[in-house]
């Protein structure tokens, strides 16, 4: 996110008589991997009084670990956060989390008191029946294989599993570096992403521009194709030297 942009755009909202509330920043894009700034971010939604929401379905599972948790600084800042463990972390779906700052925001929004499921006339204290506080009321179990996993693995198994995953995107980066045929989107990303182009021999020599992008932009497909229709056709260092014959010529 532009964060001087964003700035602006808010001032010029207002001075057109509107009313901006509401910010969503990303931690872990979908497809780069790419982290907003959230201190700077967090500092403008507190300057103009806006609701920070932060969406952390990728990357809000680095906070487990150690080493990388640097790269959610400010994550405390935001008022709601989204969090998909059953992604980056491997728990099987379904499992996500959107978790509040303030208490009660989330019951009171979304309480349906409804008397027909959630009855007043009990021996203990009601504030201990959790189905009217969630959003998904009756889907609870979708936690519990969280929390095994948790159990199992401890924050250290976590930790471990998200700093591995970090070694092999890096390693991964590493035999793409130089392979003739290949271009990474982003020379350096900042999450387990690794986006790159695959050039066929055809292209290689071709004027950058738009004809160039068009057919570019047909390989992956491709690729994906042969991959699927061809049950024994794997991935392998074969296939990396014999590429153009295998998929693309």
């Amino acid at each position: 996110m532009n964060v001087a942009e964003l700035e602006t755009q808010v001032i010029s909202a207002q001075k057109a008589g509107k009313l901006p509330f509401f910010v969503n920043a990303t931690v872990g894009t979908t497809i780069l991997g790419a982290f907003d700034p959230l201190p700077e971010i967090a500092d403008i939604c507190e300057r103009h009084k806006l609701w920070l929401h932060v969406d952390g379905a990728w990357g809000g599972s680095i906070l487990m670990s150690k080493k990388h948790r640097h790269l959610l600084d400010g994550i405390y800042r935001a008022n709601s956060f989204t969090w998909n463990p059953h992604k980056l972390l491997g728990v099987p779906l379904q499992c996500s989390a959107f978790l509040l700052r303030e208490k009660g925001h989330l019951q009171s929004c979304n309480a349906m008191h409804a008397d027909y499921l959630f009855q007043k006339d009990k021996n203990y204290d009601i504030s201990y029946d959790t189905g009217d506080k969630a959003i998904q009321c009756g889907r609870h179990n979708d936690i519990f294989k969280f929390w095994l996993m948790w159990r199992a693995k401890g924050e250290k198994g976590f930790g471990d599993h998200i700093d591995r995953m970090f070694e092999l995107g890096e390693y991964l980066r590493s035999l793409i570096k130089g392979r003739e045929g290949f271009k990474f989107v982003l020379e350096k990303g900042e999450c387990t992403n690794v986006c790159f182009w695959y050039i066929p021999a055809r292209l290689r020599d071709m004027p950058e521009g738009h004809e160039k992008n068009a057919e570019l932009h047909k390989v992956a497909s491709r690729i994906k194709a042969k991959v699927s229709t061809r049950p024994t056709l794997r991935l392998s260092p074969r296939i990396v030297r014999y590429q153009d014959e295998l998929l693309l010529q």
